[in-house]
C-alpha cells in the first residue's frame, strides 16, 4: 500500500509494476516522492545511495503510527524502529 494523499491509497497486492516488490526499510537505499501530471498522482522512486547490482531496493513505507495493531518490521537496520507503524 501506498499513501498518495489523505484520500487515496494506492493497493497493488493483485496488480501493479515491478515497484510493488520494493521492501520498506528503517534504513532505506531509496526515498520516493509523488508527482502531479494532467492532475493524476504517480509515484517516482530515487536511489539516494550508490546501489550496487544484487543489493535489494527499499524504502520507508511511512506508515501511519498506531498504538494497536502494530507491524513487525524485521528490515534488519542497523537503526531498525521495531515497527513498521
Amino acid at each position: 500500500m501506498f499513501r498518495l494523499d489523505d484520500d487515496r491509497v494506492l493497493d497493488a497486492t493483485m496488480s501493479g509494476g515491478m515497484a510493488r516488490y520494493i521492501n520498506h526499510s528503517c534504513g532505506p537505499n531509496c526515498v520516493t516522492e509523488t508527482v502531479d501530471v494532467d492532475r493524476d498522482l504517480h509515484i517516482i522512486i530515487f536511489a539516494n545511495e550508490r546501489i550496487l547490482r544484487g543489493d535489494e531496493l527499499c524504502y520507508d513505507y511511512k506508515f501511519d503510527f498506531e498504538d494497536e495493531n502494530k507491524i513487525p518490521c524485521m528490515c534488519g537496520a542497523k537503526n531498525c524502529c521495531k515497527w513498521m507503524n
